[in-house]
């Protein structure tokens, strides 16, 4: 078993792997009932299954290319601080690395598909895994988007289908996408990176860090995202 497929075997991605098996023995294993998510401050998302169902369909071939395909490698460090994928990404040719907090092994299954994603845009392969991006062609801000609209599906099935523990910065994520404010999310914890998209952006609406704020108070009870980098924090908001 190669290094990707023991990192695999965390999480709610074993009873993925299960499910299939359990059918074929005549169990009829369907996905588990989506619950309803729901953060400290009573905010819920209640997914439908159908949803979930086709989350869950072109998940497990991702899962099957990250673990088999020899082309790339992902690698997953384990950290002591909780970060957004987008922080601990690096890549080099066809090897990419990115970190998750120690605390979280149910995290790891979102971080390494951004992880897979993002080597699949490198080597223009990113339609074969998200069809819209290749059909409108999406570069930039936009191609980031819909990556991270997919991360967030796979999160909202764990924590729905799969009752995975609570992660900030995912969860965050999660609800940045679900309420709407995905884009003013993104430019908020990637500004440097989009620099002109965000300076559009507040052109557009002047309003949106604003906005962006009242969400978060709303939902996580803090203005601003909580796992920005800041090399002088000593303090992690936790898990």
């Amino acid at each position: 078993m190669n290094r990707s497929a023991r990192l695999l075997l965390a999480g709610f991605v074993v009873l993925l792997l299960v499910l299939p098996a359990l059918a074929a023995c005549g169990g009829g294993a369907t996905l588990p009932e989506p619950r309803t998510v729901i953060v400290f401050s009573g905010e819920r998302i209640s997914p439908d299954r159908e949803r979930l169902e086709r989350v869950e369909r072109s998940l497990r071939p991702q899962l099957e290319d990250i673990d088999r395909n020899p082309s790339f490698l992902i690698r997953v460090n384990r950290d002591a601080t909780s970060a957004y994928p987008w922080d601990t990404l690096e890549m080099d040719g066809d090897t990419v690395s990115i970190s998750v907090a120690r605390a979280a092994t149910d995290a790891q299954t979102p971080y390494l598909v951004y992880a897979h994603l993002h080597i699949m845009a490198e080597r223009d392969e990113l339609g074969e895994w998200l069809p819209e991006a290749e059909e409108e062609n999406l570069v930039g801000l936009e191609r980031e988007e819909a990556i991270l609209r997919r991360v967030s599906d796979i999160w909202l099935l764990g924590r729905s289908a799969f009752d995975t523990q609570a992660f900030g910065p995912l969860d965050e994520l999660l609800y940045a996408n679900e309420r709407g404010f995905l884009r003013s999310f993104v430019l908020a914890t990637q500004g440097d990176r989009f620099a002109e998209a965000r300076d559009r952006h507040a052109e557009e609406n002047p309003e949106w860090e604003a906005e962006l704020s009242d969400f978060l108070v709303r939902t996580f009870e803090r203005e601003a995202p909580g796992y920005l980098p800041d090399p002088d924090a000593e303090d992690d908001p936790g898990v």
